[in-house]
């Protein structure tokens, strides 16, 4: 009987894994787009392509660069606490760690 508990244990980490993934890069793409949009807003060109290139701006590098990974972190926070309560709705049970 543990063998069936500890596959479904299993079944359940990776199903998780999955879910919370998916979660996290669906989140990222809406950011990132989200982000390329607000700055072509706010500035009226186009985001760094390649913040590291010599052609970039220091400035425009790294306000690119602080900007988008605060974004997307707080986004995939979001997103994983999301599929988390999805996941809770849905089994009833907290998801696997």
């Amino acid at each position: 009987m543990k063998k069936k508990r500890r596959a479904r244990s299993q079944k359940d980490q990776v199903t998780w894994m999955l879910v919370g993934a998916g979660a996290a890069m669906l989140a990222t793409m809406v950011i990132e787009r989200s982000m390329t949009a607000g700055w072509r807003a706010v500035t009226s060109k186009a985001p760094p392509a390649k913040p590291e290139s010599l052609e970039t701006s220091w400035g425009s590098a790294l306000m690119w660069t602080a900007a988008s990974a605060i974004a997307v972190g707080i986004g995939q926070v979001i997103a994983r606490r999301g599929a988390a309560l999805g996941w809770q709705r849905a089994t009833g049970k907290l998801p696997p760690l």
